[in-house]
């Protein structure tokens, strides 16, 4: 899995980290499948920062691991010489049914309901936060683009341009999704303003979008000769509303969102239903 196709979550701590990436998938913290990354000095005003990675195609633990409780990962200890080692305890056979575990016989936690981000409107401070927070991203990723800026009313409009523009085709619009994660986080570290971002480059979001409204007709084509119904791959807001609006005047069908957190996907079913 290269380094652009999984997500990349940052704090101060483990735990923020973690619930960063659990609010993100909508899913507890305790339910979250992760991997420690590494820790790297950061290029906002956080000295230090704990990464971790997560796997978009499977975020959640496996039903059988969700009771394990998560920890790092520790190096084996050196196998001790035969001479050094305890002689071995013979093993106690015990009767009945074993005890139920502290874990077990501890209630379901319920989940605090989850609040609305809220987003600043953009301004100049904000949109040169944003332009020199990209510029690091950039080289943190080994890219040597350069990020172009504007004011676009609700968010800001960030475009990548320079020698490297033509490996965004190679590494796909999942790059400028990462982007779009950390470069809202960054500029709140550098202004104090949580604003809303959409970069670009390359034409990659119009690209997308075209192929979208195809795989969204197709789909919708499907359903009505077929009567069942299907169910897209997990999109972004801005994607689900490109899916929205493509099936909003086509007779027969409809689309609904399903799921919880920054990504969910959309249900594409028959209108009788």
């Amino acid at each position: 899995m290269s380094v652009f196709s999984r997500r990349i979550f940052w704090g101060q701590s483990l735990a923020q980290a973690m619930a960063r990436a659990a609010r993100y998938y909508g899913l507890p913290v305790e339910r979250l499948a992760y991997r420690v990354h590494e820790k790297r000095h950061g290029f906002v005003k956080h000295p230090r920062a704990v990464l971790i990675e997560v796997d978009p195609g499977a975020p959640a633990l496996a039903p059988a691991a969700e009771s394990a409780p998560l920890r790092p990962v520790a190096e084996p200890a050196p196998a001790r010489p035969a001479a050094e080692r305890p002689p071995a305890r013979p093993a106690t056979v015990r009767a009945g049914p074993p005890s139920p575990s502290p874990a077990e016989r501890r209630p379901p936690r319920a989940e605090p309901p989850r609040e609305e981000e809220s987003w600043d409107t953009p301004d100049e401070e904000s949109l040169y936060a944003a332009i020199e927070a990209a510029r690091s991203l950039l080289h943190f990723a080994g890219l040597e683009l350069e990020p172009r800026g504007q004011l676009g009313g609700e968010r800001l409009e960030v475009v990548l341009e320079g020698p490297d523009a033509g490996r965004l085709h190679e590494l796909g619009v999942e790059l400028l999704d990462e982007l779009e994660l950390l470069l809202p986080k960054a500029v709140q570290s550098l202004s104090g303003r949580h604003v809303r971002c959409r970069i670009d480059g390359a034409g990659l979001r119009g690209e997308r979008e075209v192929a979208l409204r195809a795989r969204a007709r197709e789909v919708a084509a499907r359903v009505l000769a077929s009567g069942d119904e299907e169910l897209l791959a997990p999109l972004n807001p801005a994607e689900r509303r490109i899916v929205h609006l493509e099936l909003a005047e086509r007779a027969g069908v409809r689309t609904e969102s399903v799921g919880s957190g920054f990504l969910k996907r959309l249900r594409i079913s028959p209108a009788a239903r």
